[in-house]
């Protein structure tokens, strides 16, 4: 319906917009744009930088496969609704400055968590155009029964600690989700950093890790200035901060960067391993049943509902009585 050119100018026009309309409901501390600022501008980010990738190589994920990034957007919401659930446990995070108006409240919740992934990916497709890491190579990684092994592991555990001692080991939680996808995404044919390793490949991996580490910056920064923001329970007090973590802390962001790229990418089974990535690839074999995949979309369904309900009864420290 649209060239790419004319999409890039949309793209370009509605990240303007956005970026207008966040910062000046927030300087002038009108409502609902002041409480929803976050993801307003995670939004204008993710569209800049998509453009910006654009332009450097001829292709992005939102302007080449602009389909692929409102699947990506879906699974975003749905995994941030499963760490939100995962929450009741840990505990380690809250909310506060939420609008009481229910819609309003979880359309911003809805929308802020939907741009993480498409955010992060975006964020390491113009690493990627950068240059960054690209010629770094290392030894080939034999993948042996005993390194399936320890990935199954140490994904366990990372799982298992965290809501046994949630104040102690609640950070492990973000690579969880690398650790117990990769050996399958190896196994199954799908993107997997693991089958990057045994090529000698590490750049990939390391610019998600960084990407990682970049929206964490920009998160951080963002939320720190929207009316409606999140904070942390069990206070980490080490060091210098940036935007109220200490800065050690934001290595977890690189973490939970390489999770969901391995979430992501198990996901993608059942889509035969069709991915926002450019030339991914169609696994060998026979797609998932539509019944698998109706199953997905009332995973979409029930998780994001029970999520926001939870958020709702339990997270919710701070509302905002008169929106």
């Amino acid at each position: 319906m649209f060239d790419e050119d004319a999409k890039a100018k949309a793209a370009l026009y509605a990240a303007i917009f956005l970026t207008l309309l966040g910062y000046s409901g927030r300087l002038a501390g009108v409502e609902p744009l002041q409480s929803q600022f976050f993801p307003l501008a995670a939004w204008a980010y993710t569209l800049l930088a998509d453009n910006l990738v654009y332009r450097l190589s001829g292709g992005s994920p939102l302007i080449t496969r602009t389909g692929e990034v409102l699947v990506l957007a879906l699974w975003s919401l749905a995994l941030s609704a499963v760490f939100e659930l995962l929450n009741l446990r840990l505990g380690a995070w809250y909310y506060t400055g939420q609008p009481a108006t229910l819609s309003t409240r979880w359309t911003g919740l809805a929308l802020g968590w939907a741009a993480f992934l498409p955010s992060l990916f975006v964020t390491s497709e113009l690493l990627r155009c950068l240059g960054l890491f690209g010629r770094l190579k290392t030894p080939a990684l034999t993948i042996t029964p005993g390194v399936i092994y320890f990935f199954y592991a140490s994904g366990a555990a990372m799982l298992l600690l965290p809501l046994a001692l949630p104040r102690l080991a609640w950070p492990l939680i973000w690579g969880a989700g690398f650790f117990l996808a990769e050996p399958l995404n190896y196994r199954l044919g799908l993107g997997s950093l693991l089958r990057e390793w045994e090529g000698g490949l590490p750049a990939k991996t390391l610019r998600m890790a960084a990407a990682g580490v970049v929206c964490g910056l920009l998160w951080s920064a963002l939320n720190g200035a929207a009316g409606a923001k999140w904070g942390y329970s069990y206070p980490m007090k080490a060091g210098p901060e940036l935007f109220g973590l200490p800065v050690f802390a934001y290595a977890g962001f690189g973490l939970f960067a390489l999770a969901a790229y391995s979430l992501y990418a198990l996901a993608s089974w059942l889509r035969a391993g069709k991915t926002w990535e450019e030339g991914a690839w169609e696994i060998p074999g026979r797609r998932p049943e539509s019944a698998v995949r109706y199953v997905a979309w009332l995973f979409f369904i029930i998780t994001s509902y029970m999520a926001l309900r939870a958020v709702d009864a339990h997270t919710i420290r701070l509302y905002i009585g008169w929106i």
